[in-house]
């Protein structure tokens, strides 16, 4: 399927059992990537909005959420396999639209390290969930 230009955030649907988090994400940004329309390859997941892409904040934000450690551990809890599927991935709890745009604020698509990002995660979440 061909989308047209805008951030999307993709989910390798295999890993290896050697890869240290299950759900590896990155963005695709046109900024980086090119200004053109798009086709992913049917190994990735594509998260989109209604077959367009996501806000830049968002999709960052999304990123970084799914390669958290939170996730990383739930999604071990249900799944004893490597493969993502798009179900398992619909089956997991988000934070909200709001967090996810937080969370993304002012940050590039490049991972910290996964200490930092936790700690990340952690702020975003905790004044989520106390608004």
């Amino acid at each position: 399927m061909l989308l047209p230009t805008g951030c999307y955030v993709l989910v390798k649907r295999f890993s290896a059992k050697e890869e240290r988090r299950r759900i590896v994400a990155a963005v695709w940004d046109p900024k980086t990537n090119g200004d053109s329309a798009v086709a992913f390859e049917n190994h990735l997941n594509v998260f989109h909005q209604d077959g367009h892409g996501l806000d830049r904040n968002v999709a960052v934000g999304l990123s970084l959420w799914l390669n958290g450690s939170v996730v990383d551990q739930y999604f071990r809890t249900f799944s004893g396999h490597t493969q993502v599927n798009a179900s398992d991935l619909r089956a997991l709890r988000y934070p909200s639209l709001a967090a996810l745009q937080a969370l993304g604020t002012g940050r590039t698509s490049v991972l910290p390290e996964q200490d930092e990002l936790d700690r990340l995660i952690d702020d975003v979440i905790d004044r989520d969930i106390a608004a």
